[in-house]
């Protein structure tokens, strides 16, 4: 049995391989894995994710095994109270990455979520495994192609990553008309392995550029600008992002550690002046079984705790949930987070200890109209998440942004 690791351009390369045939690896943007052994009599891989500098436990894995076709494993992932799969199990592709699908692509919840068993077709050589499907740069590259020349699209750059080896984009679609008199800002991946924050981010540009009277009216009143990845290296180089020592970038609102975190406040306190700011932070939840955190299945929200700000979110909510019935993927305000309770109890002790998130520092602006984080479950998210699905239900995100801006402009 043989374990090398080569570390090269920012990347972890990964591989394991054992006495007999199988072997994994995760050396490409977004893997991660940490193989504890491959006993293939027994047909058992062992696997834990590599947390690197990620504080506390955490989930996210993708490998790709070679060497197994016609046979059946088990993947075991540590014994404990933890949960390592989302309500599917994992995603699976059989053609490098190109497309995917959940183990449990009939919408069966999967148990136990700390292993799960995989016959491999008699040919399927090569198989990708992850917790989630994945999203990096090469997949934002393919989206954006078809918009780059495109007249009032500019791909621009936030600032260098935090390593200074990669850039951090900017999407910028500014107003057509003179006199803007809103900001809508979107931010995704602050928690590195978060990947479903990105297609329903297409989804909300393409709503913009779309022609439809929404997007038209945003076209004609605001700027907008996209992060697609706040922690670019966490992306590429496959970390957890959440919880990454010392504090993970949405946690350094206060005392901005990070270069795209200050990047960001630069760009909304000098881009927001004289204009109302509407923002949202795109985020994908913890891992937990469904009977525990049913929210881990749904599109979720994030009540506020200033009554001003949870009306308008209020208004937010219920145009969301009308523009997206009928969808694939549906958000119905079922799950949503109480101020001051479940997930964001741990967010007001994070502010205690002087740190604080994207949307409460956003909330603090004197222009802020409304500030959110939305969430989208891993693999059910009110349907089976696929990536068509996510954009459709950013577009109707942005559709129910738009409707409730406006309604503050009617007299």
């Amino acid at each position: 049995m043989k374990n090398v690791q080569i570390a090269f351009a920012g990347v972890l390369a990964m591989t394991f391989a054992a006495s007999g045939e199988i072997s994994i690896r995760s050396d490409y943007p977004g893997g991660n894995v940490k193989v504890c052994g491959i006993d293939e009599a027994a047909g058992v891989v062992t696997l834990a994710p590599d947390l690197r500098d990620t504080k506390t436990k955490w989930f996210h894995f993708d490998f790709t095994l070679t060497g197994a076709a016609g046979r059946t494993l088990r993947f075991r992932f540590p014994q404990d109270r933890f949960d390592y799969l989302s309500s599917l199990g994992p995603a699976i592709s059989k053609d490098g990455g190109k497309t995917w699908r959940w183990l449990n692509a009939d919408g069966t919840r999967h148990e136990p979520n700390n292993a799960f068993d995989y016959t491999f077709g008699p040919d399927e050589n090569e198989t990708r495994f992850a917790v989630s499907i994945p999203y990096s740069q090469k997949n934002w590259d393919a989206y954006s192609a078809k918009w780059r020349g495109v007249p009032g699209v500019k791909f621009d750059v936030l600032c260098k990553s935090q390593s200074g080896r990669r850039d951090t984009e900017l999407l910028r679609l500014p107003c057509r008309r003179d006199g803007a008199r809103w900001l809508f800002a979107f931010t995704a991946r602050h928690h590195a392995c978060e990947t479903t924050a990105n297609p329903v981010m297409e989804g909300i540009v393409d709503e913009i550029l779309s022609g439809s009277p929404d997007g038209e009216w945003i076209r004609d009143n605001a700027d907008c600008v996209f992060v697609p990845f706040m922690d670019k290296d966490g992306v590429e180089d496959g970390d957890q992002g959440k919880n990454r020592h010392p504090h993970d970038h949405n946690r350094d609102y206060l005392s901005g550690i990070y270069n795209s975190v200050r990047a960001v406040k630069e760009l909304l306190v000098r881009e927001s002046n004289g204009r109302q700011i509407v923002f949202v932070d795109l985020h994908s939840p913890h891992v937990r079984s469904h009977a525990r955190s049913p929210e881990q299945d749904c599109a979720f929200t994030f009540e506020s705790s200033s009554p001003v700000h949870n009306i308008r979110i209020g208004k937010f909510r219920r145009n969301w949930a009308e523009t997206s019935k009928g969808g694939a993927l549906v958000y119905d305000g079922t799950h949503d987070i109480p101020a001051n309770k479940g997930h964001a109890v741990t967010l007001k002790k994070a502010r205690k200890a002087g740190l604080m998130n994207s949307r409460h520092w956003v909330e603090s602006l004197p222009n802020c109209y409304l500030a959110t984080c939305c969430e989208f479950g891993y693999s059910l998210c009110g349907g089976v998440f696929s990536q068509d699905g996510g954009r459709e239900l950013g577009r109707n995100m942005l559709k129910a942004l738009v409707r409730t801006a406006r309604s503050a402009e009617k007299p």
